[in-house]
């Protein structure tokens, strides 16, 4: 890809840098500012902004109903700080060591964060039986995602919510997430994020039953 159609589109599954890769147009003059400055600080100084890396709008819609809840997730980093401050346990898996050993620091003060390292993709997708017990949260923003989804629907508490990042850029993503809660209420939120230049979808799963 060339360094102009990089600039506009940002990458081929785009139309342009303003587009969702599955074809919606975000044009949100304050989600792009933030977006902008937050893509400055990280590529500029590696300041990251401790706000989940999801859909401003969906972060909006979750943050009411995350409180006291019991979190696992599928990929650390902001959103894995930002859920310590508001929810009563956090359970994260990571696969990075570098962004393993970033996490862990900066949440070691806190009791009720637990970091795991995944060397492996077994590993990865086990930690969550490994973790035990039921979650109210669940958040799906790292590897092996179709098979994580698969797993959340396995581990949420009745009434709980899973929350699966960057569905847009998979089709066969967003079609697992739909196979698997058609009995839930699923809303897909369309927009900038922290640290990204350009806008994804974050899709939102609710109501979940028994």
């Amino acid at each position: 890809m060339n360094p102009i159609s990089k600039l506009i589109r940002a990458d081929k599954s785009r139309r342009t840098r303003f587009h969702t890769s599955n074809g919606y147009l975000c044009l949100h003059p304050a989600e792009f500012m933030r977006a902008l400055a937050t893509t400055v600080a990280r590529v500029g100084v590696h300041r990251y902004s401790n706000y989940p890396w999801l859909v401003y709008s969906a972060t909006a819609h979750i943050a009411p109903l995350v409180s006291g809840r019991r979190v696992f997730e599928f990929g650390s980093g902001m959103s894995t700080l930002w859920f310590a401050e508001r929810c009563r346990e956090v359970v994260s898996v990571e696969s990075n060591p570098e962004w393993y050993s970033s996490i862990a620091n900066q949440t070691r003060t806190r009791d009720n964060v637990r970091v795991i390292y995944a060397e492996s993709k077994a590993g990865y997708l086990a930690s969550i039986s490994q973790a035990g017990g039921k979650f109210d949260v669940i958040l799906v923003d790292g590897l092996y995602r179709r098979e994580c989804v698969q797993l959340a629907r396995l581990y949420l508490n009745p009434n709980g919510m899973a929350i699966v990042d960057n569905t847009d850029a998979d089709p066969e993503l967003s079609e697992t997430v739909k196979t698997l809660f058609g009995d839930s209420k699923i809303r897909s939120f369309h927009g900038w994020a922290p640290g990204i230049l350009h806008p994804n979808e974050t899709t939102v799963v609710q109501r979940i039953p028994n």
